[in-house]
């Protein structure tokens, strides 16, 4: 059965899960709303349907059920493809690293958005109001601290490395296949977008960087990343943020 994904024409916090169907090569459907005020009204009316009682965007459309809260459909993905810690010990890492990238996506989603408006107050800046300047030299502040623990964190392949896999029981080859898990594809898209903003932050983060590499290698989102829509450029948040990835 076709997974449908509705979520606006943005990377933001839906680009994980596109991700994630992609490298599954999974028949989805990409039901991206542009970011208008008629878009807005349809997803209010989405929103509040009964069978969604927590309804938010994005959220995804399974086997009959929904499912919202964007954590909680990349976890729902990974149990559902294979791509989930197998250990207690891997998962105390996967939600600790989890919770890590998404906290950093929150901050940047506050420096480049002004939710209060002219009206404020805003109190984590100089000016009382929002300061997407003073946003952003916060966020740099945090980044230098925080992704020297990435580089500290992600020396295999992937987050959790490799697992050797038996492809032929005759002769017993082994070799080793990615061991990708849903956070890999919450890491490589909010690092990515972190980058982009703050590209400064990442200076000679090779481990990070390296692996961001590794991972647009990985079957089928290869192909998308060398894929012209890809190359076209997506705007990261919307065309109306103080930093949208494209302007």
């Amino acid at each position: 059965m076709t997974i449908k994904l509705t979520y606006w024409s943005i990377r933001a916090l839906g680009e994980p899960i596109r991700h994630i169907l992609r490298y599954q090569n999974e028949d989805w459907e990409d039901n991206a709303l542009q970011p208008t005020a008629g878009s807005f009204r349809e997803y209010v009316s989405m929103r509040d349907q009964e069978d969604m009682p927590f309804g938010n965007l994005p959220f995804i459309e399974d086997d009959g059920k929904k499912v919202t809260q964007s954590i909680t459909i990349m976890r729902y993905l990974g149990r559902k493809f294979g791509l989930y810690p197998t250990s207690a010990e891997e998962l105390v890492l996967c939600e600790v690293v989890e919770q890590e990238i998404y906290d950093l996506r929150n901050r940047l989603t506050a420096a480049c958005y002004d939710y209060y408006g002219a009206r404020g107050p805003f109190p984590a800046s100089e000016k009382g109001v929002f300061d997407h300047e003073f946003m952003k030299r916060t966020l740099l502040r945090r980044l230098r601290e925080r992704i020297p623990k990435f580089e500290k964190t992600l020396t295999k392949k992937f987050l959790l490395g490799d697992k050797p896999v038996l492809v032929e029981a005759l002769t017993g080859i082994v070799c080793s296949i990615p061991s990708t898990i849903y956070v890999d594809f919450l890491l490589y898209e909010y690092l990515d977008q972190l980058r982009q903003f703050l590209p400064e932050a990442f200076t000679s983060c090779n481990n990070v960087l390296n692996y961001l590499l590794r991972f647009k290698e990985l079957p089928n989102l290869r192909e998308w990343f060398e894929s012209e829509e890809y190359k076209k450029g997506n705007y990261i948040n919307a065309p109306h943020a103080e930093w949208n990835g494209i302007d």
